[in-house]
Parts: structure tokens; C-alpha cells; sequence
């Protein structure tokens, strides 16, 4: 089930005039890991071309995020052309964060246990999503920044074949 902009305090972000996409700087600062230990990628163009973003709130030592990691890079392999994931770290060291994230096909927040910076980013996130607890997957509009699912993690949980993948993408979109 989608959930609507409506129905949760998520509208979508605005920036200052400088372009549709400026959303995603404004919201997860201005560079995204693509592996640990980088220094990152400008946000603005790490997005370009896709038509969703996943914020994957996750954690190395949560147990039923390990076992649902594997169920979204399945998803996310499936779908990538259309969708990037960006991972929210709830890890506190380098040794865990890197250790999770060298498993991840996708993008990575700033950790938050990093600077103040990425910490009140992390939790602004956190706040914007009702975030309570891990993992927790919300589903944007990559152009528009706008909020179209909270229920992702029991959407690509239920998408066990390729028609069914498709299905929930072409819900999103």
C-alpha cells in the first residue's frame, strides 16, 4: 500500500531557485558515498536519471536488517535504471559502517557518527520520515523530492518474482 503525501507530514523539499533537482542536496547534503573509505560523489549528479529514490534506513548489527539487505539489492538489481538506493547508516564506527556498506550496490549517507553535520542531517531524516525503528525503507520522486511510500520494506518483501518486482516499480512511478 502506498501511502500519500498527505498522510504524513513528508512534503516534498524546497531549495532556493536553483533547480528541480536541488531537493536531494538539500536533504542529504552535497556528496553520497558510492564505497566505503571515498571521499563521495556530488548528490546532484549521483541522481541524475533516475526516476525514484529509496532511503534505506539500516544498521550492521541489526539482525532483521541483515536478513532483509540481501531481498533489496535483489529489488534493486532488478529495477536500478529506474530507482537508486541511498543507505542511512545507524552504524557508529568506520570498522561496521564499511564492512555493511562494501556489500551494497548503491549510494551511502554521510555516517552520521562522522561529524555533527551528518548526524543532525541523519536525524533530520530520521524526523521527516517518523523513522522508528530499523530497517525502514521510504520511497521519493527522484526529480521532485516528493514522498510516495513508507511501506517499502513489506512491498519488496511481498515482490518474490520478476512480475511482481515490476508491479511494485510501475506502483511507485
Amino acid at each position: 500500500m502506498t501511502s500519500h503525501p498527505s498522510s504524513r507530514s513528508k512534503a516534498s523539499v524546497k531549495s532556493s531557485n536553483s533547480g528541480e533537482e536541488d531537493w536531494s542536496t538539500t536533504l542529504f547534503g552535497p556528496k553520497l558515498l558510492t564505497r566505503p573509505k571515498t571521499a563521495g560523489v556530488p548528490t546532484l549528479s549521483s541522481l541524475r536519471g533516475k526516476k525514484l529514490v529509496a532511503l534505506y534506513f539500516s544498521a550492521s548489527w541489526c539482525p532483521p536488517c541483515k536478513a532483509f539487505s540481501p531481498k533489496l539489492i535483489e529489488f534493486y538489481d532488478s529495477c536500478k535504471d529506474d530507482l537508486e538506493v541511498i543507505f542511512v547508516s545507524s552504524d557508529r564506527d568506520d570498522a561496521s559502517f564499511n564492512g555493511y556498506f562494501e556489500k551494497m550496490p548503491w549510494l551511502a549517507l554521510i555516517p552520521g557518527y562522522t561529524s555533527q553535520e551528518a548526524r543532525d542531517r541523519q536525524a533530520k531524516l530520521a524526523e521527516m520520515f517518523q523513522i522508528g525503528g530499523i530497517p525502514s525503507v521510504i520511497v521519493l520522486d527522484a526529480k521532485t523530492g516528493h514522498f510516495i511510500s513508507d511501506n517499502a520494506r513489506t512491498e519488496v518483501m511481498q515482490a518474490t518474482n520478476e512480475s511482481s518486482k515490476n508491479e511494485l516499480l510501475q506502483s511507485w512511478l
